[in-house]
């Protein structure tokens, strides 16, 4: 998830998503529908996309179950041991696994579901990762795809109901594992970030030093494309490594089958270690609402959440599956 600084301004946060200032749109307006965007959850594509050659990887959640703990843990509390404070973004919430804050649903879809305690004010949320069992990697001459269909809240359209909340479907490298304080030099892709109930999906890429480096930490290097809430949305990450030369690869991200922005070494100054971090190395899949950080404060222009954001499950996250292909 992007580290931004508590202090950043609209106008960094700006910046980093691609959009002007007038360009963001107001929480509670539409953003572009597409053919692909569903109401009603789906199973995971049965067949193989052309192009790959298995699947190495898939998460279809079975309704009314618990979630299964030889895949996924829980990250739980404020930070993980020895690891930055507050997740090392700012963000406010305490990640429980409690059924309050996350479950599998009737439909067989997990919700993530962001909420304040009425008597202590405290914001609880949860956090999600795979184990290492479920580690995955786009090897010399291959490509994956990582795919996940969710359903973002649609938050409320009183004013400031929706500022602070941060749903995430993102990817790690293992070698972050018990070295917390490594980001952004072990890479971190993020597939779907969104904030404050803005019908708007990031997608960032971060790697190399903090501050400054060939990714712009802690920014990262970003791009954003109008989405719509409240419908199921496919969003796609595909790794390339098929050309014969490095500098050939890309990372490409998609919105319900859209191309919607590439990556390349060039856009890195062609730092092979940078590259490496993000491309070459084992991933693991994150899934997650957090309630104020850096980026939701950015976006806003001030600190988030506020006495107005008002969570449940309009503010939630509904994942129908995760799957990655390999070839």
């Amino acid at each position: 998830m992007v580290r931004l600084n508590l202090a950043s301004s609209l106008a960094a946060a700006v910046a980093f998503s691609g959009l002007s200032a007038h360009a963001i749109p107001l929480a509670g307006s539409e953003g572009e529908s597409s053919p692909a965007a569903h109401l009603v959850s789906r199973d995971a594509p049965t067949s193989i996309p052309s192009g790959f050659r298995r699947r190495v990887f898939l998460e279809n959640f079975v309704a009314n179950s618990a979630l299964s703990q030889t895949t996924w843990q829980y990250d739980l509390g404020t930070s993980y041991p020895g690891g930055p404070p507050q997740w090392g973004t700012w963000e406010v919430q305490r990640y429980t696994s409690d059924r309050s804050n996350i479950l599998i649903n009737g439909a067989g879809n997990l919700q993530i579901i962001p909420r304040k305690n009425s008597q202590t004010g405290e914001w609880t949320s949860s956090r999600i990762e795979t184990k290492p069992v479920a580690d995955f990697q786009c090897v010399d001459g291959g490509k994956i795809r990582v795919q996940a269909s969710i359903r973002l809240g649609t938050g409320f359209t009183t004013q400031g109901a929706n500022d602070g909340f941060w749903p995430a479907f993102w990817l790690l490298s293992p070698a972050f594992r018990g070295n917390y304080m490594s980001w952004p030099t072990t890479g971190e892709l993020d597939i779907l970030e969104s904030v404050n109930g803005l019908p708007t999906a990031w997608n960032v890429a971060h790697c190399g030093t903090n501050p400054g480096g060939v990714c712009n930490e802690p920014n990262g290097l970003g791009g954003s494309t109008p989405m719509t809430r409240g419908v199921f949305n496919t969003y796609r990450l595909d790794i390339d490594r098929t050309a014969a030369d490095w500098r050939q690869e890309t990372i490409r991200w998609y919105l319900n089958d859209r191309l919607t922005r590439t990556l390349t070494p060039r856009d890195m100054q062609y730092n092979q270690d940078a590259w490496n971090s993000l491309v070459h190395r084992k991933k693991f899949i994150l899934l997650n609402v957090a309630v104020g950080g850096g980026f939701p404060n950015g976006v806003a222009g001030y600190q988030t959440p506020t006495a107005k954001s008002v969570g449940g499950p309009q503010q939630g996250m509904e994942v129908d599956y995760v799957v990655v292909w390999s070839t």
